[in-house]
């Protein structure tokens, strides 16, 4: 497989961009009602030479995480014969999901994947070690590692390793490129001090950060962020990816939002009645998989609040751009009977270097206002200045509970993921 940046879709005028999505989606649509016994029930009605516009297309129906979790097989769209790779979603929001993929899946996650880190400025001439786990199942450390090998990079799949063994690596390989959870990289910074090794002045000259928010709403840095450009002098980058997509935006090198890649996805935005909302108004993010052999999808809901931007890039890409993720539509909180992004929270106690770990747990019904704790790895005399910041950022009162961090490891289980918010409430019978 050969990487062309150039040939990529991003670089066409708007226009043309529009035009090509319309035919691939009433193509996509066309193999939908072909190969996928789910869709060629739900798309029974639909012709696809009728989808005339976007608009057109928005009525089709929305794909849920449940029905594809419970109905897997439905959703196939090749023989088992054809299938070459099984990943595992962490279902940290609900059942994990078992998801297939193709030769030709992974060509294409690849392919998303050099896309995002040529955006950002990555070269054949960085030398990169991702430091995210390649086993159990877990779909990013794979597209990490095949997308930075097409695009010519000198990658080491170090994982999450013991601080030492970090240490090693960074001094004997030397990155200029490192990919990794954000709070984690804060952690391994601050260990690597202790061993004296200084990030400021190390060979290390971009993060690339995954699974977590280093924005806030306006696009600026949010703690968490501006810690990691300070403590690694270093440029950072945002990039969300989603399993079932197959797929990841990721900031360019004008870090103003996560480029979609047209060819690969078509992007919405819908409120909760599942309209499409304007550019720049927080939404449920919705998209539709392009070229996916294994499972290919329909406007599937992710379950991740962002929000849309069309505008041209000044790096010269016109696809459309999705901001910070600013929660899970699942774990957004009631207070007061008001709706608060659980980020909100989140980057407050970022704010604190004092805070060595955190978790907020979520508990109450449908009927109540949420109860919020958050267990926090802290000096004790640390919680009247915590709960004081809440309050003036946040405007919410909340206990703050002295823990350590090995208890708040406990309680976010076996995940994969550093989950910050443990939702415990109860959802509503049906």
């Amino acid at each position: 497989m050969v990487f062309r940046p150039e040939l990529s879709w991003e670089f066409l005028s708007s226009d043309e961009i529009n035009a090509r999505t319309l035919r691939a989606l009433r193509n996509h649509v066309r193999h939908l009602k072909e190969v996928s016994p789910h869709y060629k029930e739900r798309l029974k009605d639909v012709a696809p030479d009728d989808i005339g516009s976007f608009e057109h297309f928005q009525q089709l129906p929305l794909t849920g995480k449940k029905e594809l979790v419970s109905r897997t097989d439905t959703f196939l769209g090749v023989s088992e014969e054809h299938i070459v790779e099984t990943v595992v979603t962490s279902g940290s929001t609900g059942r994990p999901l078992i998801f297939s993929l193709t030769a030709s899946d992974l060509d294409r996650l690849a392919y998303n994947e050099a896309l995002c880190f040529h955006g950002a400025g990555v070269s054949p001439a960085d030398r990169a070690q991702i430091f995210v786990s390649l086993d159990r199942l877990f779909i990013a450390g794979i597209a990490y590692y095949r997308g930075l090998t097409l695009l010519g990079t000198n990658t080491a799949r170090i994982g999450v390793l013991p601080p030492d063994m970090q240490l090693h690596y960074l001094e004997t390989l030397k990155p200029s490129v490192i990919v990794g959870v954000p709070s984690f990289l804060r952690k391994l910074a601050a260990e690597l001090d202790d061993r004296n090794f200084d990030t400021r002045n190390s060979s290390i000259t971009r993060l690339i950060c995954i699974g977590e928010s280093i924005r806030t709403q306006d696009m600026q840095l949010n703690a968490l962020g501006k810690s990691l450009e300070e403590t690694y002098r270093s440029q950072v980058f945002s990039t969300y990816g989603n399993t079932e997509l197959s797929i990841a935006y990721c900031e360019c090198t004008a870090q103003c939002g996560g480029h979609a890649h047209p060819e690969l996805i078509y992007t919405e935005i819908v409120d909760e009645n599942g309209n499409v909302v304007p550019d720049g108004t927080p939404g449920e993010l919705v998209a539709t998989s392009l070229g996916v052999e294994g499972i290919p999808l329909l406007r599937y809901k992710t379950g991740d609040i962002t929000f849309r931007m069309s505008d041209a890039c000044a790096c010269g890409r016109n696809a459309c751009r999705i901001g910070p993720i600013l929660a899970r539509k699942a774990q957004m909180i009631k207070i007061k009977g008001t709706s608060v992004y659980p980020s909100v929270l989140t980057n407050v106690l970022d704010e604190f270097d004092e805070i060595d770990d955190f978790c907020i747990v979520l508990e109450g019904d449908a009927s109540s206002e949420d109860q919020i704790k958050i267990h926090a790895a802290l000096a004790p005399e640390m919680t009247s200045v915590i709960s004081e910041r809440l309050r003036a950022r946040a405007r919410v009162s909340l206990p703050i509970l002295v823990s350590n961090a090995a208890t708040i490891q406990s309680m976010r289980g076996e995940s994969r993921k550093k989950v910050r918010i443990i939702d415990k409430r109860k959802q509503p019978t049906r």
